[in-house]
């Protein structure tokens, strides 16, 4: 039986020979003394009943005597016969004398590798004995189609060294409850490379232990153990989690956690409810002084363009005009304060943010602004946003949160996590099948999509009205142009005369929509309505030195976004060969 996982070893460790650097490729240009390995075989009633091992492996190296080793490499399947979890713990690696050895741990490739050298980085010569101990779990497989019987099928040194070995030694010491099971006369080994038949050199029985010798092994060859056991005594099938109270827990605290998200989704649709009465939207040609456009924002949950509306409402109430750079095909503007109007306290601070608090002070919008003024700017706003937010949580448009049944939903879910984890720990530890990756990958998921299910804001009746005016204007603005002026001249519009309608007062009105338009996301639609409004009745006075209302505003929407937008938002087969067991592995040096 040939081992995928054996050759690809090999495979591995000849393509390092072929292509690694010349003063690093004499590494692996030394041999072993001996390779000698202790087993103690035992059944554990309490963990599946699987048959389990205590390991200890001991290899003499033989250095050359000058700089060349820092050490050696030993690579341990990570699973048993390659179906199994080995299980592989408590690992410890000491010298002939028994003080421990330095060493590192990876994983890589379905090995657990061993890197054993001084932490100093310092080279080792001569003899060196490396002692390695460890535990392993799942050692007898099933093998009755073919031989009729369990074994213990275990490759002892492994095909995937490039060194040779003067001696390899296995004993194999076997609990009472295996020594019962045991069929003696069916024990064999070989030795050779991979599916050699060939005998090993020798078999020593005791009364709970079998001692098996190899000759001189070359590169790559290796010492199979086969001890053969009555069928169906030890469990060969694998680990047993279903049915498992942890293999339940785990899967009820999985429910659980979609209950959570399910019963926040219910709150959030049917418990966090506006409140008033149910309003009708109805076309608003102008917008209501009051809250104003900040506060109509945050209430609307509409704060991506918010900073660009608000400079340009600052233009339109002429607070600000609004100058293209020459030289610039109308990419840059200039911010520059007014001496008209009186800002409200809104204004005043976002005047103040932009640096535009006297008469004829200046901000130039351009892609080349200096880092640290656009830093600056962006920190301000920020503030300016922090604080308008603030504010107006204060001002009655929301209703006050119900904390305590949320936090208490978390609470659960937080539990239901600890449980999980517990569960899955639980089975990993017997499986290694990554039951905790799980809880670990869903945790900060969950908890975003709770909090966001959860964070919605219900309005007052006094929010619910202003929600309903701004739809109002967002729908005025959505109007055909025909359906707007019909609309002012309705009982229910601004009952405009006929002749004001086409006059200044309508480019008037349009002007004041403008803002709004933008922190709604229709600000290409509308602007084409001033334009159209522009080229009949003048150029805007609140933007200076254009030519083309419509090329200009797109481009002025383009320079505010990027100024001001961040702002905004891994069997034996009956005769059997070496390297078909479980076990074995490879190494090299270091």
């Amino acid at each position: 039986m040939i081992s995928l996982r054996r050759c690809l070893l090999a495979l591995m460790v000849l393509a390092s020979l072929g292509f690694t650097a010349p003063s690093s490729a004499n590494v692996e240009d030394f041999s072993f003394t001996s390779f000698e390995a202790t087993y103690k075989l035992s059944v554990n009633a309490e963990k599946n009943n699987r048959a389990e091992m205590l390991v200890t492996e001991t290899l003499v190296a033989d250095f050359p005597e000058f700089d060349q080793n820092h050490g050696i490499r030993r690579s341990i399947p990570d699973s048993s016969y390659e179906k199994f979890p080995a299980l592989l713990d408590d690992i410890e690696v000491l010298d002939e004398f028994g003080q421990a050895r330095d060493f590192e741990i990876t994983s890589e490739g379905g090995f657990t590798n061993l890197a054993i050298k001084p932490a100093d980085g310092s080279f080792v010569q001569g003899k060196q004995t490396y002692v390695i101990n460890y535990r392993q779990s799942w050692v007898i497989n099933n093998y009755q189609k073919s031989t009729g019987f369990d074994e213990f099928y275990w490759d002892v040194n492994g095909t995937g060294w490039q060194q040779s070995f003067g001696q390899v030694k296995a004993t194999v010491i076997l609990d009472q409850s295996l020594r019962e099971i045991l069929i003696a006369d069916k024990i064999s080994c070989y030795q050779g490379p991979q599916g050699s038949t060939e005998k090993c050199s020798s078999i020593t029985a005791g009364d709970s232990y079998f001692t098996f010798t190899s000759g001189k092994l070359s590169a790559f060859e290796n010492l199979t153990v086969v001890i053969p056991f009555k069928p169906n005594i030890v469990n060969t099938t694998g680990p047993i989690i279903e049915g498992t109270f942890s293999w339940y827990g785990y899967w009820v605290c999985v429910g659980a956690l979609f209950a959570v998200l399910l019963w926040a989704l219910y709150f959030r649709i049917f418990r966090i409810r506006n409140q008033g009465k149910k309003l009708f939207i109805v076309p608003q040609y102008k917008p209501s002084p009051e809250p104003g456009l900040f506060a109509s924002a945050f209430v609307l949950r509409k704060t991506t363009r918010l900073f660009q509306a608000s400079v340009v409402e600052l233009a339109v109430k002429r607070l600000i005009e609004i100058e293209t750079v020459e030289g610039s095909s109308n990419k840059d503007f200039i911010l520059r304060r007014t001496s008209l109007g009186s800002p409200n306290a809104i204004a005043s601070d976002l005047l103040s943010q932009l640096g535009l608090t006297e008469a004829g002070a200046e901000l130039v919008l351009s892609n080349k602004m200096p880092e640290k003024q656009s830093s600056e700017l962006a920190k301000g706003l920020l503030k300016l946003r922090t604080a308008s937010a603030r504010e107006v949580n204060k001002q009655g448009y929301f209703q006050k949160r119900a904390l305590g049944i949320p936090a208490a939903g978390l609470g659960v879910a937080l539990i239901v996590f600890i449980l999980m984890t517990y569960f899955a720990s639980v089975m990993d530890s017997e499986t290694e099948a990554g039951f905790t990756a799980l809880p670990v990958l869903l945790f900060m998921p969950f908890v975003v999509v709770y909090v966001l299910l959860m964070s919605k804001r219900a309005l007052s009746p006094k929010g619910s009205e202003l929600v309903a005016y701004v739809r109002g204007l967002e729908m005025y603005i959505e109007l055909a142009e025909k359906d707007r002026l019909e609309y002012l001249q309705s009982p229910t519009g601004a009952s405009l005369k006929p002749s004001e309608v086409k006059g200044k007062q309508i480019l008037k009105l349009y002007e004041e929509l403008l803002p709004w338009a933008i922190l709604l996301g229709l600000q290409k639609e509308w602007a084409k309505v001033l334009n159209d409004l522009y080229s009949s009745d003048g150029s805007p006075v609140w933007i200076i030195g254009v030519s083309s209302f419509g090329d200009s505003f797109s481009n002025l929407d383009e320079s505010l976004t990027a100024s001001l937008g961040s702002s905004s938002s891994g069997g034996s087969s009956g005769g059997g060969s070496s390297g078909g067991g479980g076990g074995g592995g490879g190494g090299g040096g270091i």
